[in-house]
């Protein structure tokens, strides 16, 4: 299953394989635009941030089927822990426009409250979504059809290429070693349900 969603992340960002194959710095950070990467103890995560100060994190665990999307801002005030929200997302420069449903977040850290959802890619619907995350201009998010911010998403395929060898690299580590720990110390206690 893990080596599936891998497989599925670099078809969605078949330019990006390369990204830490050896690249220098300058050629990382002109790929993968205004996002970082960082690493867990047994996971990846990249994020981003809008102009409006909407932070996106992205993130999986080595041999999880699933990546988590986490939209924060500090403005988001009104959201009410657990509840589902339906979001709409259009992927600005692509025809693909879909829903999702994401589970408020009110106490995560300084970045404020927001909204989580996951993907396991490898479905037709999850693949549109990568495929349209990784190629748009931006992703305006909407709720209640009211836009809420557009994300820019340049760099987004480098980004994803990033963290599907980060992924891996990690896969091939744990597998490694017989005793690896579970992955207990997620970043978010539950998620939503899958795009």
């Amino acid at each position: 299953m893990f080596r599936r969603m891998i497989f599925a992340l670099l078809l969605a960002a078949p330019g990006a394989a390369a990204f830490g194959q050896g690249q220098g710095t300058g050629g990382q950070a002109q790929e993968m635009g205004d996002w970082a990467i960082a690493q867990m103890p047994n996971g990846c995560m990249v994020e981003a941030v809008s102009p409006q100060g909407t932070m996106l994190s992205v993130w999986g665990f080595a041999g999880q089927p699933k990546l988590a999307f986490l939209l924060q801002n500090k403005g988001w005030n009104a959201l009410h822990e657990g509840r589902s929200y339906k979001l709409g997302l259009d992927f600005v420069g692509t025809p693909t426009a879909m829903p999702v449903d994401a589970t408020a977040r009110e106490h995560i850290d300084g970045d404020g409250p927001g909204f989580l959802f996951t993907v396991q890619p490898g479905g037709d619907k999850a693949t549109s979504f990568l495929n349209a995350f990784t190629s748009a201009e931006g992703m305006r998010i909407s709720r209640e059809g009211r836009s809420v911010d557009t994300l820019p998403l340049a760099g987004s395929r480098g980004a994803m290429g990033a963290l599907a060898k980060c992924l891996a690299d990690k896969w091939s580590a744990s597998a490694a070693q017989p005793d690896a720990p579970d992955d207990a110390d997620a970043k978010p206690a539950a998620t939503a349900p899958i795009v």
